[in-house]
C-alpha cells in the first residue's frame, strides 16, 4: 500500500471535508463478517471516496468481445463525462467504427450499415446490432475498481487493497493486473455473464475533464 493512500484511511475526516473529494454519494454497505479484513475493506472505501471528487475520465485500449460462439476484438476509446459516456469501437483490420454515445436512459449508436440507430438502454442497443455484451451501465464504475450500483457479492481483496473482484448485476468481475499509481487503476479487466464476456486491457488512462469531440 503506498504512502499516500495509507494517509487516506489514517483520515477520513479530511476526505469528508474536501470540497474537491466529496464523499460518494451513495452510502457503503454494512461489512460483512464474511469478507476480509476490515483494513482492506476501508481501502476501498477510500478508493471509492476518492473517485468519487473525479467523475470524468478517458481510458483507451483493447476490448475483446465473446459469446460462446463468436469473438471479436476491437480497439476501444471511452471517454466518461459525469454520466456521460462517448465510446469508439474499432476493428483494427477492417477499419470499421462505431460510436455509442448517451447518458441515463438513452443511448445513439453510429456506424452502421443501416445508419444510426437510438435507444434508452446502451448495453441493449449494441448487444442487438452486434452482438457484443458491454455492461454500459455498471462498467464506468467497474473499470476503475470501484462497485456499481446494486447488491455485491464475493468481494474479495489481493494483499495490498486492489480488489480481486466480485459479482454484481448478474456478471462476474475479476482485475487481473493494474497500473501502479495512487490510486492504482485497473489494465486488465474480465467480466463474465452466462456465455457472455468482455475483456478491457487498458493502454491509457486520463482522470480529468477534457474537450468534447465531435
Amino acid at each position: 500500500m503506498t504512502r499516500p493512500l495509507l494517509l487516506l484511511l489514517l483520515l477520513p475526516a479530511l476526505l469528508a471535508g474536501c470540497a474537491t473529494r466529496p464523499p460518494p454519494s451513495r452510502p457503503l454497505p454494512a461489512l460483512d463478517p464474511a469478507w476480509p479484513d476490515p483494513v482492506l475493506w476501508a481501502t476501498q472505501a477510500a478508493r471509492e471516496a476518492w473517485f468519487a471528487g473525479q467523475p470524468d475520465w478517458r481510458l483507451q485500449g483493447r476490448a475483446a468481445f465473446a459469446d460462446g460462439r463468436e469473438s471479436a476484438t476491437v480497439q476501444i476509446d471511452w471517454r466518461q463525462r459525469g454520466a456521460a459516456f462517448d465510446i469508439r469501437l474499432v476493428a483494427p483490420v477492417t477499419g470499421r467504427s462505431l460510436r455509442l454515445e448517451g447518458g441515463p436512459g438513452w443511448a445513439r449508436l453510429e456506424g452502421l450499415a443501416e445508419g444510426p440507430r437510438e435507444a434508452p438502454d446502451a448495453e441493449q442497443l449494441l448487444r442487438e446490432a452486434t452482438g457484443w455484451a458491454l455492461p454500459v451501465a455498471q462498467l464506468p464504475a467497474w473499470v476503475r475498481g470501484l462497485r456499481g450500483d446494486g447488491p455485491v457479492a464475493a468481494l474479495a481483496f489481493d494483499a495490498e487493497g486492489r480488489p480481486l473482484g466480485w459479482e454484481q448485476a448478474g456478471w462476474q468481475l475479476e482485475y487481473r493486473d493494474w497500473w501502479p499509481g495512487d490510486p492504482p487503476l485497473p489494465r486488465r479487466v474480465f467480466a463474465r455473464r452466462d456465455t457472455l464476456s468482455v475483456r478491457i486491457v487498458v493502454s491509457a488512462w486520463n482522470l480529468g475533464p477534457e474537450q468534447a469531440r465531435p
